[in-house]
């Protein structure tokens, strides 16, 4: 169950930082869990796939199900993988607002968010970034975005992380995947320390 199924009305005046914080260790937890879950099985997967270059082919057919199995029961992690994301993101961006109430009461996020359907706010927390829109000056795009008491109006854009990473990823070959990781990660580091300086 969610951190927002718990609540009712508005989840700002009853959640606490140290509730959420508990969330989302827990989240972290249950995405590592899965993560080596789903490793293991595709190990597995690689492993019975490589085993039916040598079968006989009834026993090829006994394999291929087996793999398409395991395939299957993959897909089904990396969809649970996906909400788990999102529960994360989701608890982020209550921390964050919890952490900036004032400010963001006072640029008028809050009222919006407030008046949002339960289902409509998750939905919301999970695409958006709200540290990264609000420190890149866009809060006007997100209170359009928030669309007053119905919803989400449109589509919500990427954060800029996630835009970076995509981007990396379509253009890096595999073989430059450490040093692209370093120099994206140092890089990273390095505008976190500047965002903390200019806050």
């Amino acid at each position: 169950m969610g951190i927002l199924d718990r609540i009712r009305g508005n989840p700002f005046e009853k959640l606490k930082k140290d509730e959420l914080s508990a969330e989302r260790i827990q989240q972290e937890r249950q995405e590592k869990l899965k993560l080596a879950e789903v490793e293991r099985l595709s190990s597995q997967k690689k492993e019975l796939f490589d085993k039916g270059f040598n079968a006989s082919e009834g026993e090829r057919r006994a394999i291929a199900r087996q793999v398409l199995q395991l395939d299957q029961k993959i897909k089904l992690d990396n969809i649970h993988l996906k909400k788990i994301s999102d529960n994360i993101r989701l608890v982020d961006n209550m921390i964050f607002i919890n952490d900036n109430k004032k400010m963001l009461e006072s640029q008028g996020l809050i009222p919006k968010l407030a008046k949002m359907p339960k289902t409509k706010l998750d939905e919301f927390l999970t695409k958006v970034n709200l540290k990264d829109q609000m420190m890149s000056g866009n809060i006007q795009e997100i209170l359009n975005t928030t669309g007053s008491d119905i919803g989400i109006i449109g589509d919500v854009k990427d954060d800029k992380e996630t835009i970076e990473l995509m981007d990396i990823w379509s253009k890096s070959d595999v073989t430059e995947a450490d040093d692209v990781f370093k120099k994206w990660d140092k890089k990273k580091a390095a505008n976190e320390k500047m965002d903390e300086l200019t806050v």
